[in-house]
């Protein structure tokens, strides 16, 4: 390696030792050197939907990204081995919620154009680019691709690099003063051509900073293309709004494949209390029951209230998980001096094909006969998505009738009869 060249390098290993080698939490600002090396790493967090988490990650993303602004201001390189995204959210409130992703120490929409997926195939747009000669040298076993142009400040990519038609590996851009490049990942690189190149790259490209009185100097035709550029800047701007907004409208609807595979209290639960809003029921959060029971929600609306207990099971739901619901309605009346319905929402079998497990089938005879006698409610959460499809799509349904149905059954309650056409 160069003696001039200092490289930092996070989550890539190297094998020489003048390489500092840190983490992305690391006090190392990146512009204290020459080449910024970055992997993007899973998030190593053992549990989802923490706030403070979120905003920790986003907190070093946001310090990151100004350390590579200094770094391209001072004419330095970062390069990018694509690894696979990683996406973290975290609920803010009942529907709203906050992300971060391992990408967005440069741009937060980079992440959304990279794609999971691992080969060796490789192929070269030109034989110019010095980073190809790298390539040829390195053992090359790519865990991710570029399938799309990411926005600002990586619009300008040009591509040198690419697995088969499939998508994009190797692409570079000037940014600032510095430069971008984005590789595949390796599983040996070869350490002495890349320094080659990145010392290439870091001074014998770098161009002589333009004095002050440069941009005062009229150049003819300029100032129309100043303009265009200018124009095409604010409709990008307009563009990557009103995706990142459709983006949060994609996001928002496919929630509601979760009611077939999602499990946990933090994932299926928000969505059930949505689904069940979507027929008027008027649901409330979550709430303890004095010291020892927690409901999953009430309903406000109806001929009767009621109390939502949600469970997903990759097998049926079962006597054990029904037994403390008919605890927390008796205790629930102990305190309110008034017995709600109980209605449990089961996800039950969630890992079986949605089509094959419609029905009271998800839930063991024990809980339907249980439920029967303890005048509880049982919607299988496959039948629930079927009745929300209906409503998206604006068919006519009469929520009430569905909501009375829920609230007086005993029992299964078959919302097939109000569903219209099979999404499955």
């Amino acid at each position: 390696m160069s003696k001039k060249l200092k490289i930092i390098s996070v989550n890539f290993p190297f094998a020489d030792s003048r390489v500092i080698q840190t983490h992305l939490e690391s006090e190392i600002a990146l512009f204290d050197c020459d080449v910024a090396v970055i992997r993007p790493s899973k998030f190593n967090v053992s549990r989802r939907n923490i706030p403070s988490i979120c905003e920790h990650i986003q907190s070093v993303m946001a310090t990151k990204k100004q350390e590579l602004d200094a770094l391209f201001d001072q004419g330095g390189i970062l390069v990018i081995f694509l690894d696979v995204p990683d996406f973290y959210e975290a609920e803010t409130g009942r529907y709203s919620k906050t992300a971060s992703n391992n990408y967005a120490f440069i741009d937060g929409g980079l992440a959304y154009c990279v794609r999971k997926g691992s080969g060796s195939q490789i192929t070269f747009d030109t034989a110019a680019e010095p980073f190809v000669e790298v390539l040829k040298k390195s053992t090359v076993y790519w865990t991710s691709y570029l399938t799309q142009r990411p926005g600002a400040p990586l619009h300008t990519l040009k591509y040198f690099a690419r697995a088969g038609a499939g998508g994009v590996l190797g692409a570079k851009t000037t940014y600032k003063e510095g430069h971008v490049i984005i590789l595949p990942n390796v599983q040996q690189l070869d350490e002495g051509s890349f320094f080659e190149v990145c010392t290439e790259y870091r001074f014998k490209r770098q161009g002589t900073k333009p004095p002050d009185w440069v941009g005062n100097i009229f150049v003819p035709g300029l100032p129309p293309i100043e303009s265009e550029i200018a124009d095409l800047d604010k409709k990008i701007v307009d563009l990557q709004t009103a995706r990142k907004a459709r983006e949060r409208d994609l996001e928002d609807r496919s929630a509601y494949r979760k009611l077939l595979y999602e499990k946990g209290k933090t994932q299926l639960e928000p969505i059930v209390l949505r689904a069940l809003d979507g027929l008027d029921f008027g649901t409330t959060p979550s709430e303890m029951l004095g010291t020892i029971h927690e409901i999953d929600g009430r309903t406000s609306k109806g001929s009767s209230s009621g109390i939502v207990e949600v469970k997903g099971s990759k097998n049926q739901i079962l006597q054990s998980e029904f037994s403390p619901f008919v605890t927390k309605i008796l205790a629930d009346a102990d305190i309110k001096k008034n017995f709600s319905k109980g209605i449990l929402v089961g996800n039950g079998l969630c890992e079986t094909e949605p089509s094959k497990r419609l029905g009271d089938s998800v839930f063991s005879q024990h809980v339907l006969q249980g439920a029967k006698m303890h005048s509880v409610a049982l919607v299988n959460s496959v039948e629930l998505y079927w009745l929300c499809c209906a409503l998206l799509r604006g068919d006519s349904v009469d929520k009430h009738v569905v909501r009375e149905a829920i609230l007086t059954g005993n029992g299964y309650v078959d919302l097939k009869p109000f569903s219209g056409q099979s999404p499955f």
